[in-house]
């Protein structure tokens, strides 16, 4: 019989202090309220993006709707994402994600999945070494929905070699590539979504162009 965790009912200085202290809760509907329609501007221009000029997107993909969720508990942390382009099926996947991610940062991220990855993957190994692709990072985890940015989830594209790309990629059976911002950085305030967005998705849905 497992042993159940017994949790002290005493309080610690830091719990005090955290449960006097309600910033957060006063300023998070209106920070949520900014980043989604930062997200909304961003999904407009990619309509408007991908209505006006040769992509790489597939056939069956939706170009148009888009979705955006939020949620309240990825790894603890609330969360708002957008995908746009995108298509999931049993057997492909192909979504531009963007998230916003309370405590960490905010991700652009292509993810793909298909039969035949092969093709891919060539053109990834082409592309890695160019200007645009230095600080994109590679997903090395067994699902592609984790997003923590450490070594047990990316490594950077750019700093690893053709063979390791090959062997993550054949043994994930995915392919996801993502640039991060972190909150962190003193220059997050002034940094354009729409445009960072639009950007990213230029450069890495350069890899589909096989």
């Amino acid at each position: 019989m497992t042993k159940q965790e017994v949790i002290s009912g005493d309080w610690s200085p830091l719990e005090i202090k955290l449960l006097n202290t309600v910033d957060v809760f006063l300023h998070k509907p209106a920070i949520m309220k900014k980043a989604e329609a930062n997200l909304t501007v961003l999904k407009q221009e990619i309509v408007k993006t991908l209505s006006l000029l040769p992509h790489s997107c597939p056939p069956e993909a939706d170009i148009v709707k888009g979705q955006i969720v939020r949620g309240e508990n990825h790894n603890g942390f609330p969360f708002m994402s957008l995908d746009m382009p995108q298509m999931f099926s049993k057997s492909r996947m192909f979504t531009y994600r963007t998230l916003f991610w309370w405590g960490h940062g905010l991700i652009f991220s292509l993810i793909l999945k298909q039969e035949n990855i092969g093709p891919l993957i060539e053109k990834l190994i082409q592309l890695k070494e160019h200007p645009e692709w230095k600080d994109i990072e590679l997903a090395i985890a067994p699902t592609p929905w984790e997003w923590k940015k450490d070594t047990n989830n990316f490594i950077p594209l750019s700093e690893t070699s053709e063979m390791r790309i090959k062997n993550i990629i054949n043994s994930v059976q995915y392919i996801k590539l993502c640039r991060f911002y972190s909150l962190a950085n003193p220059e997050f305030p002034k940094l354009n979504w729409t445009n960072a967005g639009l950007t990213n998705w230029k450069t890495l849905s350069e890899v589909c162009s096989v």
